[in-house]
């Protein structure tokens, strides 16, 4: 930015300051009307602003990720755990087994309880990735390259000694 003239009586001098102010004041509407474009007006206390996002971002940061949320066994009464481990054997009938038979899955395995967790948490990861209207391919991959090959793996080596007797031996554990 260039500094005024020095005044003096010619007429010059004054056409010359009138250009520089007209010049000045586009380049102030200019910049307002970027600031007004970027939403920052006038009457905007940025201070304000900024506390605010950053109250928004730590809300994000606490809350939990959205979609399935992840099982949990612990603390469940009787009657919760048996309702969350019917809907379990369902989702392992009618989707493990059918879909999936070439993993094996012991008629024991509720009375295991890694096992249960192992698979209620590949449930909810099922869930997760084929819930909605079109899966992403990424996730469901991710479902049969590393998720079910994995959880399956587990349950054999949990469940490799168990015999025929396996399930009258050791009840489905009470949750208190």
């Amino acid at each position: 930015m260039t500094s005024p003239p020095e005044p003096s009586p010619s007429g010059d001098t004054t056409t010359a300051l009138a250009v520089q102010v007209a010049a000045l004041r586009g380049q102030v509407r200019a910049i307002f009307a970027r600031l007004d474009k970027a939403g920052l007006t006038g009457d905007l206390n940025l201070a304000d602003r900024l506390a605010e996002l950053a109250r928004t971002v730590t809300q994000f940061l606490d809350s939990p990720p959205r979609g399935a949320a992840a099982p949990s066994w612990i603390g469940l009464d009787p009657a919760a755990h048996a309702a969350q481990l019917a809907g379990l054997r369902q989702w392992a009938d009618t989707v493990l087994r059918r879909e999936y038979g070439g993993y094996q899955l012991p008629a024991c395995w509720p009375n295991h309880p890694h096992v249960i967790w192992e698979l209620s948490t590949l449930a909810a990861e099922w869930h997760r990735t084929y819930g909605c209207t079109q899966p992403s391919l990424d996730r469901a991959l991710e479902f049969h390259d590393r998720w079910l090959p994995g959880t399956m793996r587990r349950i054999a080596d949990i469940t490799r000694r168990c015999n025929p007797e396996c399930a009258a031996r050791r009840p489905a554990p009470k949750s208190a």
